[in-house]
């Protein structure tokens, strides 16, 4: 028997011709990339592209079973596609691509038009959303999924017809007040957020002119203000001392300073603000008496031993963050002699060691539980539990669920998919929902906007404006916005009618949205693609809606038409709420579960 027969069988004939003959990305070659590759070539699909834009760490191997040791600091996108090739029994083709998928130059309007399916493995919300835009414009199918520890799920896209990625809200990463960072932490997470994104920052990365935040606004407590200023502009002068590297520990050395300076000198003054201690405990300054003792361990040559025997799983004594710290300190202060600044890195020794160390001494100040490297290192690196059963698991449902797109009944025979631990909810699922009235995204008509090279050298936004208008049939006036906040015209705002298109910004790869000043049709978005061979610019052809204007009754959004009838019916609660999920490795993004239904 030839290697297609079983999956004629499981397919179809006509099925699996049409899976042979699909040609479909895949966004991510990490977690959720390893297996779904795999399942995509077993499932005999004709040509695969593969797109990222990262490298392999030491962190990726527990769970991204197609690459190994040996490929550490390789492109995944050209590792992963080498690394199936042995099992490629369908003679499936495979083109890796090694960059960001935002890119425009690399990643042109047209380029995205060759897939029959986009399926979306990314582990950050700015590259969903885009890929969601994308696919908007195109109204190509796309397969979103995410894990994080035991939960996972899937959801089929169809643009238009189906919830698109940004109809459900999505969680923000958290963020705290300047005040609670810089002087009153009292979780864990304040002073890791304080060590990594301040004094990290400030002492070594990129951003090293002056202090970044508005200080004026953090506080209106003049003194707390006062103390603000002068720990930055101390921050500033203990940069000049990266440079002056010393073996042994004294008042002229880097290490020296920086523990008198962010540990003694700017706790005594915060104590000196007593209306800032009124309902907290006061912070405790490091003695001088800890760090002689570290000074001693240092010129007696103990330090090394010290170190050998921590563990990073636990949590280590005041005397061992210094010791730790101080290590960290030298060698980062040895690198910034070949760099013009250092990132921060979960998996570089040195960063990694320097946050974890100056947080866990910030909370020993402020009478705040420490936690081990182990536990600081989730934290600060954002990581979060990745299973690679679960992302396996995901993978399938991936697959199989982009299978129904390929059936005569495509949209109805697919549905959302949740996997779990819960008792009864190990895996469950939904059926997919019309588009929300309110989604920023798919409440938007979008279109592609082409033009030969040099036309828009020639248009002037005054005849640009004549041509949407007609194309249109807009009853009132437009006002225009190009990329992501440019108004370039309004009934107010006519500066830019005799300049061309060009000059006003015009370019491939840009947006441009137009929108109804009455507010009585829905927004138009234009994609800019540039090298269509006519004398002339071609707009989309569409037929915009009718706008939804969002209206509150009893603390509920409704959508309401200016010949919207009245929905009637009771509202069924689910039992699963919506939860927060973190993708792969780095950003949080909301998880629509089972929803309310209405049934009437």
């Amino acid at each position: 028997m030839g290697r297609d027969t079983y999956l004629k069988k499981v397919l179809g004939e006509d099925r699996y011709q049409k899976v042979q003959g699909s040609t479909v990305l895949m966004v991510g070659a990490g977690g959720i990339g390893c297996e779904l590759l795999k399942n995509l070539m077993l499932s005999g699909y004709g040509t695969i592209h593969i797109v990222d834009l990262d490298t392999i760490t030491l962190s990726n191997l527990n769970r991204q079973f197609l690459f190994r040791k040996g490929d550490i600091d390789q492109s995944k996108s050209i590792t992963i596609k080498k690394a199936v090739e042995s099992f490629n029994f369908h003679g499936t083709k495979l083109i890796s691509h090694h960059g960001n998928i935002m890119d425009t130059d690399q990643f042109p309007i047209d380029w995205w038009d060759q897939f029959s399916y986009i399926f979306n493995a990314l582990d950050n919300l700015e590259a969903r959303r885009y890929v969601n835009k994308m696919a908007l414009f195109l109204k190509k199918p796309v397969m979103e999924s995410g894990t994080t520890g035991f939960d996972g799920y899937v959801q089929p896209i169809f643009p238009y017809k189906t919830e698109c990625f940004d109809c459900q809200p999505k969680a923000t990463p958290q963020t705290f007040p300047v005040c609670t960072i810089r002087s009153t932490p009292s979780k864990p997470i304040h002073c890791i957020t304080w060590a990594k994104e301040f004094l990290f920052q400030q002492l070594f990365d990129e951003s090293v002119e002056g202090d970044a935040e508005d200080l004026s606004n953090a506080t209106d407590n003049d003194k707390e203000l006062e103390n603000l200023l002068k720990e930055s502009n101390e921050l500033v002068e203990l940069r000049k001392l990266v440079v002056a590297t010393g073996e042994v520990i004294s008042q002229n050395t880097f290490f020296s300073e920086m523990v008198r300076k962010i540990f003694q000198i700017d706790i005594e003054r915060l104590l000196l603000i007593d209306t800032l201690w009124t309902n907290r405990l006061k912070p405790i300054p490091i003695s001088d008496a800890q760090i002689e003792e570290v000074a001693d361990l240092i010129r007696s040559g103990g330090i090394e031993q010290r170190l050998e025997s921590l563990i990073d799983t636990q949590v280590w004594s005041p005397l061992e963050n210094l010791l730790v710290l101080y290590k960290s300190a030298t060698n980062l202060q040895t690198r910034m002699k070949n760099n013009k600044f250092i990132a921060f890195d979960k998996d570089d020794e040195d960063t990694l060691d320097f946050v974890v160390t100056a947080a866990n001494l910030r909370s020993l100040i402020f009478q705040i539980d420490t936690l081990s490297k182990f536990d600081v290192k989730q934290i600060a690196g954002n990581i979060i539990p990745a299973i690679a059963t679960t992302n396996a698991i995901i993978s399938g449902f991936s697959n199989l669920e982009s299978l129904n797109f390929l059936a005569q009944n495509s949209r109805t025979d697919s549905s959302m998919v949740f996997i779990s631990i819960r008792p009864n909810k190990y895996v469950t699922s939904a059926t997919l929902e019309a588009p929300r009235k309110q989604c920023a995204s798919c409440s938007v008509a979008r279109g592609i906007l082409k033009s030969e090279e040099g036309t828009l050298d020639q248009v002037t936004l005054e005849q640009f404006i004549d041509k949407v208008k007609s194309k249109y049939s807009y009853s009132s006036d437009i006002s225009i916005i190009l990329g992501k906040s440019k108004l370039i015209y309004d009934f107010d705002f006519d500066d830019n009618l005799s300049k061309s298109l060009s000059e006003i910004g015009f370019k491939t790869g840009e947006l441009v949205l137009i929108q109804d000043e009455d507010d009585e049709v829905e927004n138009l978005e234009l994609y800019i693609e540039v090298g269509l061979k006519s004398n002339d610019i071609e707009l989309p052809e569409l037929e915009l809606r009718q706008k939804i204007l969002i209206e509150k009754e009893n603390g509920h959004e409704n959508g309401v038409g200016k010949d919207a009838e009245e929905e009637s019916g009771d509202v069924i609660e689910s039992d699963m709420a919506f939860e927060t999920i973190v993708i792969e490795d780095e950003v949080e993004e909301e998880v629509p579960a089972p929803k309310k239904r209405r049934i009437n």
